[in-house]
């Protein structure tokens, strides 16, 4: 995929919305992803730390860090956390791969589809990860149906002023076509090359278009 499919301008644009509108259909997904994470835990790709409160009372999280490439995206997560009332829950600015130090477990939620090399983040991940640590990844499959998505969220967020921005930007992002939207497979295939054995994996999120996989790091 193309480095530029998804460049920073287009996450800066996103990040007010990002922030402000939660779907059931999100709501969920953090949830369970939060419930699989403890220790240091890095967010990969964090958008705005939407997933930061579901851990901050969660008092087998240790830590918490962020890491994004958006300027405003980054911004707008820092005021997150700056609420939640948690010592060492921090973000930095930067890529995925230029993170350093060790992690009890991580996650990856709506970002592997815009990363243009996934085998080499992946690799990092697994790298900084500690022994038996813990990595969830969550990224859209090819049956991603986005209009219906947003036209059953509308339902519950109509009066919502930032939803119509939310849609009109989640169907620009599912109709990129650099988009890598990906099969379980190929996913299985790509963490077990890198080094992770995979528990769990399935597609009960978003109507069945997302990739949900908790990896190990043995």
């Amino acid at each position: 995929m193309s480095a530029e499919a998804y460049p920073s301008r287009v996450w800066n644009g996103y990040a007010r919305s990002h922030a402000s509108v939660t779907t059931s259909f999100q709501l969920s997904l953090y949830r369970e992803a939060a419930a699989q994470l403890d220790g240091d835990v890095l967010d990969c790709g964090c958008g705005t730390a939407r997933i930061a409160p579901f851990l901050a009372d969660d008092m087998a999280v240790t830590s918490y860090t962020g890491v994004d490439l958006a300027p405003d995206m980054v911004r707008m997560a820092r005021w997150t956390i700056e609420r939640l009332d948690r010592d060492r829950f921090e973000i930095e600015q930067g890529a995925i791969e230029t993170v350093q130090g060790q992690y009890d477990s991580a996650v990856s939620i709506h970002s592997y589809y815009a990363w243009p090399r996934p085998l080499d983040v992946l690799a990092h991940i697994h790298h900084i990860l500690r022994p038996g640590g813990r990595f969830v990844l969550v990224t859209p499959n090819p049956r991603l149906d986005m209009e219906r998505l947003l036209r059953e969220s509308s339902r519950e967020l109509l009066a919502h002023p930032d939803f119509p921005e939310f849609e009109r930007l989640n169907l620009e992002f599912a109709g990129n076509p650099g988009a890598a939207f990906v099969e379980m497979d190929l996913l299985i295939g790509q963490s077990r090359d890198t080094g992770f054995e995979v528990l769990e994996c399935h597609q009960r999120h978003y109507l069945g278009g997302v990739n949900l996989l908790v990896l190990s790091k043995p």
